[in-house]
């Protein structure tokens, strides 16, 4: 099964950064089948940014140990007051909380609030520019790090460009470029997924494509073919139909070992699909890091164009208490309140409070007054929303499985 670099982010639960030491190349599995690929008329999402990457202090980096952090519920740290968004562009914004007294270091972690209009509607699931990238420590030089839009992206054998992921044609076995995995369950169980590429090299050289995804822990592959360059380059879209959607899913493109006659520039990847009409989820979208009281977070173009749909980024910031000689995170606060980036969406000024979210059995949530209780799946689509009581609520959940649970003015990820 592929490992990666990761870092889980869970509302109100725990952080467990680590470093993954081996994994086996996607390009290596034993496709489940071939899957043609129809290229569509398509507009480009591409845009150039402003500014230069930020310098990331990050303690992944500079420790490389296995990294805990205690539950939530050990929080001995006062949660992070989160202040609006500043310096808000199609692209990026700033968040802001205040200092905490026995932090160290924040982590402030950005979701994405998604739904549909009447009609269905195309979603960004990823966009990639490579416009942020910079290269890993050099014990991990096949990892990408998180100043990418997305993190946990995979290059093997492969190099950083200007702007680009560069695919040598010396490398001896091949390069591969591994999108981090995407939850594309909104979509359902199997769907269409789409995606755009930019490339540059030589006429007539090839880059492969393929799809994985996750089947009850295994990673799965299908081939979908070979993309060949044409004057000097190639910038389309494509479609591939009735492919499994899960929690883990992701395209990979790698070359052939000697096969091209010069090295392929990936400038651009986008992944996007059409969801149904009618439908809410909410996304986790990256984290950031930082020994500040405030951060720049990368964005994707929203979409701001269709009628009804609305697309809006909210973040939380949690404390921590990093001992920087082993890496371990000694205190931990519960998140923050919620910011809404745009201030219109309904999980603004969302509050810490003494409002208690816990699996026994049954979700039991425990509120200080009335509030409306909401279940989201890991996919972030709306399960289930109840009118919770003062007092305890206990409730059943439809299955077993991760969930995100606001309740009141309290975000918390349970598991059944």
């Amino acid at each position: 099964m592929k490992k990666f670099t990761f870092v889980l982010a869970a509302t109100a639960l725990c952080v467990n950064v680590g470093f993954a030491q081996t994994f086996e190349p996607m390009n290596r599995l034993t496709p489940v089948k071939q899957v043609a690929l129809e290229k569509i008329e398509k507009s480009s999402l591409s845009r150039t940014l402003p500014g230069t990457a930020e310098t990331k202090f990050d303690f992944i980096k500079e420790n490389q140990k296995r990294i805990a952090k205690k539950p939530a519920q050990v929080a001995a740290l006062t949660a992070p007051e989160a202040l609006p968004a500043t310096n808000v562009t199609p692209s990026y914004f700033v968040a802001n909380w205040n200092a905490v007294s026995g932090a160290n270091y924040y982590e402030v972690d950005t979701y994405r609030i998604f739904t549909t209009a009447a009609d269905s509607v195309e979603y960004c699931a990823l966009y990639e520019d490579f416009y942020f990238a910079e290269a890993s420590d050099e014990s991990i030089t096949n990892y990408l790090n998180g100043s990418t839009y997305r993190s946990q992206w995979v290059l093997i054998d492969g190099k950083l460009g200007d702007q680009s992921v560069i695919l040598p044609a010396a490398a001896a076995e091949g390069c591969e470029l591994d999108t981090p995995p995407l939850d594309l369950t909104a979509g359902g169980e199997t769907g269409n997924i789409h995606f755009s590429l930019s490339l540059e090299g030589n006429t007539g050289d090839k880059v492969y494509i393929g799809y994985y995804y996750d089947e009850n822990g295994e990673s799965k592959a299908y081939a979908l073919g070979d993309l060949t360059l044409e004057d000097g380059g190639l910038k389309g879209s494509y479609s591939v139909p009735d492919l499994p959607l899960t929690e883990e899913s992701g395209l990979f493109l790698y070359t052939m070992a000697s096969e091209n006659t010069g090295d392929i520039k990936v400038n651009e990847f986008v992944v996007s699909q059409t969801l149904a009409p009618g439908l809410e989820f909410m996304a986790f979208h990256d984290y950031a890091t930082t020994t500040g009281t405030s951060v720049q977070v990368f964005t994707m173009e929203r979409d701001v164009m269709s009628e009804g749909v609305t697309d809006n980024f909210f973040y939380g910031v949690f404390a921590l208490n990093v001992n920087m000689a082993t890496g371990q995170v000694t205190d931990a606060s519960n998140i923050s309140n919620l910011i809404d980036v745009d201030g219109q969406s309904g999980v603004e000024g969302v509050q810490v409070s003494n409002d208690k979210i816990f699996v026994h059995d049954n979700l039991h949530v425990v509120l200080e007054k009335p509030a409306t209780i909401a279940v989201y799946n890991m996919a972030g689509v709306l399960v289930m929303s109840v009118e919770g009581v003062e007092g305890e609520n206990e409730i059943a959940l439809p299955a077993a499985g991760a969930y995100i649970v606001k309740a009141g003015n309290t975000v918390a990820k349970v598991m059944k």
